[in-house]
């Protein structure tokens, strides 16, 4: 039987039928004529290289829809940045796109002008990609919807675009932030920081702190940590948001703060995502890629500065510890419940190799417990909304809104 569970915070918006995509895509192409979509990819070069992302964009070209398309990118060079103008004008096939050079030469001085001025400089990251996008939006004025996802999607499907914007744009539904979620799954469960840290993570931060409504937001969302969300322009841009990997959590938080329940949803995506699968490591996987465990501990590093800022901002040493001992309990749990889960479904299951996760999340956690900084918990690179960036530095909008290299 189809799922069609309602959290109570949250509202949920099920998969249950397999509905018309062109004439879901019709009915979008209306509507974004007064509400333009724009997507937004963060990605690194080397993505250029991998299969997910010319499939990704050939997709992408055909979604009438979407006005045009933003990849805001790094690690790369000069020839680099060449070649990756040259795949987009391929794959893309004339949508009007626009690439954003993170670490080049144009936004390097942007961001030297940010920490001159005491903001955060260059921060090599996820959500320092998306930040810029959305000033890059914001600076040319832009009034509509910005849609983003994963750029390492080998089963990817431009279904995914409607389905995140279509509660943005439908005039009866009201949405103003999406979240897209999925499960991880193929002969065997995935998404381990999600089903072994985050999920035990704010149960631990519930038996705690009590029930929060913060923590209780975070609770009814399937998916914390998934890339897909979509958002009105004029929310995102008061979002603050962090350089690294707390990105999601910190989107979910922002929303939180900043909109009202009812302007908020989460949406069923409708097939199991195929990504690249990071191994439990410490190690860099590659240019600007850290191993999932120093991943994971920059998004345990938001979820904790975010929960305690709500709650007991000054006292974060000790609750950090308290959390981090039930963290523990809680984790045994969700071992033996995502065991129980591939069992039933016949899935492949190392009992071993998820024990080993939940211990180097324990770990990572014990790390950050042990070098919290005397005045509390940190976020690297937390930055302020676009709008409060530029009011700091005069100058600034014109500058970041000449950045970009339009795509031919």
């Amino acid at each position: 039987m189809a799922d069609f569970y309602q959290h109570a915070r949250v509202p949920t918006l099920h998969h249950l039928a397999h509905a018309d995509s062109a004439e879901r895509e019709q009915e979008m192409l209306a509507w974004a004529a007064k509400k333009p979509v724009a997507l937004l990819l963060p990605a690194l070069y080397a993505e250029c290289e991998r299969p997910a992302l010319p499939r990704i964009l050939e997709e992408v070209s055909q979604a009438c829809h979407v006005s045009e398309v933003i990849l805001s990118m790094n690690g790369m060079n000069a020839a680099e940045h060449d070649r990756a103008l040259l795949f987009c004008r391929q794959n893309l096939k004339g949508k009007r796109a626009h690439i954003l050079w993170n670490d080049g030469p144009r936004l390097s001085q942007v961001y030297q002008r940010m920490a001159d001025a005491g903001l955060p400089g260059a921060h090599a990251g996820k959500g320092s990609n998306i930040w810029m996008g959305i000033a890059w939006l914001k600076a040319r004025g832009f009034k509509g919807v910005v849609v983003s996802h994963d750029t390492d999607i080998l089963n990817y499907s431009r279904d995914l675009l409607w389905r995140l914007c279509y509660p943005l744009l439908h005039p009866r539904m009201g949405y103003r932030f999406a979240k897209g979620y999925y499960s991880r799954v193929s002969d065997r469960l995935f998404g381990r920081v999600t089903r072994l840290l985050i999920f035990p993570l704010i149960q631990a931060c519930r038996d705690v702190l009590g029930a929060k409504p913060l923590i209780e937001q975070l609770d009814s969302y399937r998916y914390p940590l998934s890339g897909e969300f979509a958002a009105d322009m004029d929310a995102l841009q008061d979002f603050s948001l962090p350089g690294g990997w707390g990105l999601e959590i910190a989107l979910l938080c922002e929303a939180f703060r900043h909109l009202p329940g009812e302007h908020q949803c989460q949406v069923d995506l409708g097939f199991h995502f195929e990504h690249r699968h990071r191994s439990l490591s410490h190690e860099q996987v590659g240019v600007n890629e850290p191993g999932l465990i120093t991943a994971a501990a920059d998004v345990a590093r938001c979820l904790a500065f975010q929960v305690l800022r709500e709650s007991e901002p000054r006292s974060a040493e000790n609750f950090m510890s308290l959390i981090i001992e039930r963290y523990r309990s809680r984790a045994q749990e969700w071992l033996s419940r995502y065991e129980h889960v591939a069992l039933l479904n016949g899935l492949r299951h190392d009992a071993e190799e998820e024990g080993a996760a939940v211990t180097a999340f324990g770990q990572a956690l014990d790390r950050l417990l042990k070098n919290l900084p005397s005045e509390g918990l940190r976020v690297p690179a937390l930055r302020e909304t676009p709008a409060k960036t530029f009011a700091q530095i005069p100058g600034l909008a014109e500058e970041i809104a000449g950045c970009a290299t339009e795509v031919c």
